[in-house]
């Protein structure tokens, strides 16, 4: 009896000490499975010697765990106990690593916590760090080409990290360029600016940049077989580089012209380009250039309004085409009101005055002819005041002959205009050039209230008076 009762006692202890060894077993068997399913295929784990072997292995397990089921709060704790005791692992724990924080800074960034998204964005960067610094990188362009697909979304808009950003993409780039990213040209282009406008480096520094990347554009579209990669390319990177020298280029009329001149001409029709480039040069006093004629003609073929019609038609005028100029000016007058009518007269005066400039007498007078046709009285008035100063003005060509009465017949007319401007004072300046009339007088062909021929370039008619 005592026997049976000793075993009795015995047996649970026994069978409670196979069931823990059967435990512990099944434990180990676990990790090790959970091991070997991620770094399948992979170089076997660097396990550390002695006690912390079985320590990694549990701590890696559960990292695998936690990370695979979304809880990187909980995979936390293990991994920085493999990074203080086993950082040269695997480079599976660095990609678990990433996945981890990356989590986590999207949890901050749904919750509005954005000092721990920050926290965690520079924890993803360490990550790659720890994991370059301890040589578990098979490829390492491929590595910084991963980082900087991230790295630039951490970091563009804080001023610390400006010179990180530019380091890191200058060095990608300069490591593999036959495989650099489209992205990551523009993250480069973007970060050099933005270097160059905390003057870490010079215009030529910069300009010097943006030139290689440019041409490393080229040469990508001109390899790329796709046509669609190809279209990229050009569409996307050529053109955000053309952007980011607008933004951090010192605005400069040539700098305009070169971005936008061949793709205005190529896009003729694209309304946003022909805004965007005639707002650039308007705001940058770019408007004595040729592209802004030419994008505002483009603007006008699109929103035909008589505002535009006139503007161009300064342009022409500005440029010295008065022809242009006057089928512009008329063109802005289709329908137009009388206010728009009296701005295009003004317009068509200043017109007849550059004319004059150019020595073109006859043109100058028949501009003013329509400005006077076209404007309101105040236009009209200024406009034959302006025809009689350009008789006068021409006197001494136009007195031709040794016959008094004719020699000052241009007089006679230039106070016809100024009569029909109302202007007294130089109606009486022009009368005290008329023929006295002893002049008249002592010629039998003539007669005061007569009609009488004016010659020169001036070829009208007028009455004949005496002073």
């Amino acid at each position: 009896m005592l026997l049976l009762a000793l075993c009795a006692f015995l047996a649970p202890s026994s069978f409670a000490q196979r069931g823990k060894k059967k435990n512990k077993k099944n434990k180990d068997k676990e990790i090790t499975e959970a091991v070997t399913s991620t770094t399948a295929g992979d170089n076997e784990p660097n396990w550390p010697k002695g006690r912390n072997k079985g320590i990694a292995k549990e701590k890696y397990a559960l990292l695998i765990d936690a990370v695979n089921n979304e809880q990187f709060e909980e995979a936390i704790a293990p991994l920085n106990w493999i990074i203080e005791n086993a950082p040269n692992l695997h480079a599976d724990v660095y990609v678990k690593a990433v996945k981890l924080y990356s989590g986590l800074a999207k949890k901050a960034k749904e919750d509005g916590r954005d000092s721990e998204v920050i926290v965690n964005q520079d924890k993803i960067a360490e990550m790659y760090q720890i994991r370059i610094k301890n040589g578990l990188v098979e490829d390492m362009n491929d590595i910084y080409r991963r980082f900087g697909r991230d790295a630039y979304f951490y970091w563009k808009d804080d001023t610390s990290k400006t010179d990180t950003l530019y380091a890191h993409y200058k060095k990608t780039y300069e490591m593999d360029k036959d495989n650099f990213p489209r992205a990551q040209v523009i993250y480069y282009a973007d970060a050099t600016g933005k270097v160059y406008e905390k003057e870490g480096m010079t215009l030529e520094e910069m300009t010097t940049i943006y030139e290689d990347l440019k041409k490393y554009v080229d040469i990508r579209v001109a390899k790329e077989q796709d046509q669609e990669e190809k279209q990229k390319w050009k569409t996307y990177v050529q053109e955000k580089i053309g952007e980011l020298e607008l933004v951090y280029f010192p605005k400069d009329c040539n700098r305009i012209t070169d971005l936008f001149g061949e793709k205005l001409k190529a896009n003729p029709n694209d309304t946003l380009l022909i805004n965007r480039v005639v707002k650039l040069m308007a705001d940058n006093g770019c408007t004595k250039e040729p592209l802004f004629l030419e994008a505002m003609q483009a603007f006008y073929k699109l929103t035909p309004k008589n505002a535009i019609a006139n503007t161009i038609g300064q342009l022409h005028m500005q440029n010295g085409d008065t022809d242009k100029a006057l089928t512009w000016i008329e063109k802005s007058l289709e329908g137009a009101g009388d206010e728009e009518k009296a701005k295009a007269a003004n317009t068509v005066l200043t017109l007849s005055k550059v004319a004059y400039k150019d020595g073109n007498y006859t043109k100058a007078r028949s501009l003013a002819y329509k400005s006077a046709e076209m404007g309101s009285p105040s236009v009209a008035a200024e406009a034959y005041t302006f025809i009689g100063d350009l008789y006068m003005s021409t006197y001494k060509q136009c007195m031709q002959g040794d016959n008094i009465v004719q020699k000052r017949a241009v007089f006679l007319a230039a106070y016809d205009m100024y009569a029909r401007g109302g202007n007294a004072s130089k109606m009486a300046s022009a009368k005290g050039q008329f023929p006295s009339k002893e002049d008249v007088f002592s010629d039998s062909k003539y007669k005061v209230g007569q009609s009488l021929s004016v010659g020169c370039w001036i070829g009208t008619t007028t009455t004949l008076r005496v002073k």
